[in-house]
């Protein structure tokens, strides 16, 4: 599931990824990065531009990834259904691509995860590496919860979805530390993807219809 590596280019997207996660935008430097790579600032220059471009296209490179599979998914939901996907299949297409690739994909998976999580919280490093990708996204995977249920007002769909990016992203958060294996003393792990991928898209499901169902 990793991305590609070898060429200039790769390594320096995976270097500025890891250190763009653990140390954020600003606490990494061009400099820290090609430290890490062996490479120069020049090769940054002549492949990215400038800094603020190339945590653009770490940004795109993995995400594009995750939105062809959820499509793939909604795609097949909606084939089987014959054009009204359930809720429930419209909730799974949304969250198990994303989860999935965080508890199975690796270190460098985890790394751009952890890097999303601090852009949703950073509104300057939002708006100038993920607003673009994202917000287009984001209408369109509302429109596929509008599908399923058609009578939702568009407040309560708005809403499903920020509920549902929201513990997807807590859960996708989790696999690092894997709290909850200690504090239910090992009944759960948050490694366990069969485990929570059936029960969160249950969950998930379950208070969207009690919003939008009324």
């Amino acid at each position: 599931m990793a991305a590609p590596k070898g060429g200039t280019r790769e390594r320096i997207l995976d270097a500025a990824e890891y250190l763009f996660a653990t140390k954020g935008y600003d606490g990494a430097s061009t400099r820290d990065i090609v430290a890490q790579t062996g490479d120069t600032i020049g090769s940054v220059n002549y492949h990215f531009g400038s800094k603020q471009a190339l945590l653009t296209d770490v940004v795109a490179r993995r995400w594009h990834v995750v939105t062809e599979r959820r499509r793939v998914g909604y795609d097949a939901a909606v084939a089987r259904s014959e054009g009204k996907p359930s809720i429930e299949d419209v909730v799974a297409a949304i969250v198990l691509p994303y989860l999935e690739i965080a508890l199975k994909g690796g270190k460098d998976w985890r790394n751009y995860m952890m890097l999303q999580a601090r852009l949703f919280f950073s509104p300057g490093d939002y708006d100038g590496a993920l607003r673009e990708l994202s917000e287009p996204v984001a209408r369109e995977l509302i429109g596929w919860m509008r599908a399923a249920i058609p009578e939702a007002s568009p407040a309560d769909l708005g809403y499903a979805f920020q509920f549902t990016i929201g513990l997807t992203v807590e859960s996708a958060g989790e696999v690092g530390i894997d709290r909850i294996n200690r504090i239910t003393d090992g009944a759960c792990s948050s490694k366990d993807f069969d485990a929570i991928g059936d029960r969160l898209v249950r969950f998930i499901s379950s208070g969207i219809r009690s919003i939008c169902e009324r």
